[in-house]
C-alpha cells in the first residue's frame, strides 16, 4: 500500500486518495486527487487535534453513530463501492474518527454562534436583489379534454353561457375534465416559469376578474378566468429574520472553520510530509 502523505504520524494512503475520488470521471480525476489530498491533510490535522484535546468517543456516543450511520444514505462521505471495500475494523476507525473530528469542530465552531439583529438586517439590505418574489396570477380554468373539433365546439359553448364569475363556477362544476373541478377549478398562485406555457401566457394577460376565450393546449381546450394578481415584490425582513439568522451562523460557523484549519497548516507545516512532488505545486497554489 503507497503512502502518499503523512500529518504528524497519521498516513494518508494511495488506496484513501481513490477512495475520496471514486465518484469523479477519470477526465478530472487528476484535478480532483490534489483536492481530495488537500481534505485528507486537514483531517488528519484536525483528528491531531481532537486527540490532544482530550477528546474521546464513548460507548453511547458509538452506538447511536451506528443508528444514524445506517439511516443515512452516504455518512461517511464514500462512494458506495468504497464503502464495500472497507472492512468492519476499517468502517469503525473511520466512523469513530469522524466523530472525534466533528466533536472537536463543535469545540472550536460552535453552532448556536450569536447573530445580532443589526448583522441580519445589514446582510439582508446588501442581498435584498435575491429576495425579490416575481410576480404571480392565481387563475380557475375549465378543461375539455382532447383537441378535436368536437372538444372546442364544447368549449365554445360553454364560453358562450358563461357572463359572470358566477357562471364560470356552475359551469366548471358541471363540464370540467379536470379533477381541480371540485375547487372551481382554482390552479392556485404561480409566476412565470410554473406553468404549462399555454395558460402562462393567456394568465398574464387577462386582466382580474376577466374570463378567456376557449384555447388549446397539449391537454385540451381550456377557458380560464383571472382570480387575483400580485405585483413583483421583496420577502419582508421579518418573514425571513429566522432563515437569515440561521444561515449567517452557518456562513461564520464555516469562515471560522477556514480560518482556523489555514492556522493548522501553517503552524504544523513541518509535520506534513508529501511524498509524491506531483502534489506539492498544486497544493501551494490551494493554500
Amino acid at each position: 500500500m503507497q503512502i502518499v502523505a503523512k500529518v504528524f504520524e497519521l498516513e494518508i494512503s494511495e488506496q484513501e486518495l481513490e477512495r475520496e475520488c471514486a465518484k469523479v470521471s477519470l477526465a478530472e480525476r487528476e484535478k480532483c486527487q490534489v483536492s481530495a489530498l488537500k481534505r485528507l491533510i486537514d483531517r488528519c490535522l484536525l483528528y491531531h487535534q481532537a486527540v490532544e484535546s482530550g477528546i474521546k468517543i464513548s460507548d453511547r456516543e458509538y452506538e447511536y453513530a451506528i443508528w444514524e450511520f445506517l439511516d443515512e444514505e452516504d455518512p461517511l462521505k464514500l462512494w458506495s463501492s468504497s464503502l464495500e471495500e472497507l472492512t468492519p475494523q476499517e468502517m469503525e476507525k473511520l466512523l469513530k474518527q469522524r466523530l472525534m473530528i466533528n466533536k472537536y469542530i463543535n469545540s472550536v465552531c460552535p453552532q448556536n454562534i450569536p447573530i445580532t439583529n443589526a448583522k441580519i438586517e445589514e446582510f439582508y439590505a446588501e442581498q435584498k436583489e435575491f429576495f425579490l418574489k416575481p410576480e404571480q396570477v392565481r387563475c380557475s380554468h375549465i378543461l375539455i379534454h382532447n383537441d378535436n373539433e368536437e372538444a372546442k365546439a364544447k368549449a365554445e359553448k360553454i364560453r358562450q353561457e358563461i357572463h359572470n364569475a358566477e357562471d364560470f363556477t356552475y359551469f366548471c362544476q358541471k363540464y370540467s375534465e379536470c379533477p381541480s373541478n371540485s375547487i372551481c377549478g382554482d390552479l392556485g398562485w404561480f409566476p412565470r416559469g410554473k406553468m404549462i406555457p399555454e395558460i402562462e401566457e393567456v394568465a398574464f394577460s387577462l386582466n382580474v376578474g376577466e374570463i378567456s376565450q376557449p384555447f388549446r393546449s397539449p391537454y385540451g381546450y381550456h377557458i380560464l378566468m383571472k382570480t387575483g394578481y400580485k405585483e413583483k415584490d421583496y420577502i419582508p425582513f421579518e418573514d425571513i429574520k429566522d432563515s437569515l439568522s440561521a444561515r449567517l451562523q452557518q456562513i461564520e460557523r464555516e469562515y471560522r472553520l477556514l480560518r482556523h484549519l489555514a492556522e493548522l497548516r501553517k503552524q504544523y507545516a513541518s509535520q506534513i510530509v508529501i511524498y509524491n512532488a506531483d502534489y506539492l505545486l498544486p497544493m501551494k497554489n490551494m493554500e
